[in-house]
C-alpha cells in the first residue's frame, strides 16, 4: 500500500513540476523528466540493487538459498522505506528549485541600452 502511494507521489510531483516549470519560464518537459527519473531511481532502482547486494552478501556469509528471503526481510524493508523517503525528499527539492522565479538574464553587449525617459 505504501509503495502505491509512493508511486502516485512520483506522478503527482512530475505533473506539478511540469506545470510550475512552464509557469516560471523553464523547460517543463526536461524538469518533469528529471523529477520522474529521481523518483524512480531512488524508489525502485537503488533499493533493488541494494537488495541484490544484500542477498549476495548473505549467501557469501553462509546463509542457505532456501532461507535467504526470510533472512533479508527486515533489512530489505528498511532499504525500501529509506528509498521512498529519499525519493520524496529529492522530488520536493526539485519542486522548490523549479518554483523559484529566475532572475532576468543580463543584457547582451550587442543590444543597446534603452533610451532614458524624462
Amino acid at each position: 500500500m505504501i509503495g502505491i502511494v509512493a508511486l502516485v507521489a512520483i506522478v503527482v510531483f512530475t505533473i506539478q513540476v511540469y506545470k510550475t516549470a512552464n509557469g516560471t519560464g523553464r523547460n517543463g518537459a526536461l524538469w518533469a523528466l528529471l523529477t520522474a527519473a529521481v523518483g524512480v531511481v531512488l524508489q525502485l532502482v537503488v533499493p533493488f540493487i541494494l537488495g541484490i547486494v544484500l542477498a549476495v552478501a548473505y549467501l557469501a556469509a553462509g546463509s542457505s538459498p532456501e532461507t535467504i528471503e526470510s533472512d533479508i526481510m527486515w533489512p530489505a524493508t528498511l532499504i525500501g522505506i529509506a528509498g521512498m523517503i529519499l525519493s520524496i525528499v529529492g522530488m520536493v527539492l526539485i519542486s522548490k528549485h523549479v518554483a523559484k522565479v529566475p532572475d532576468d538574464p543580463p543584457m547582451s553587449a550587442a543590444a543597446p541600452p534603452p533610451p532614458p525617459q524624462f
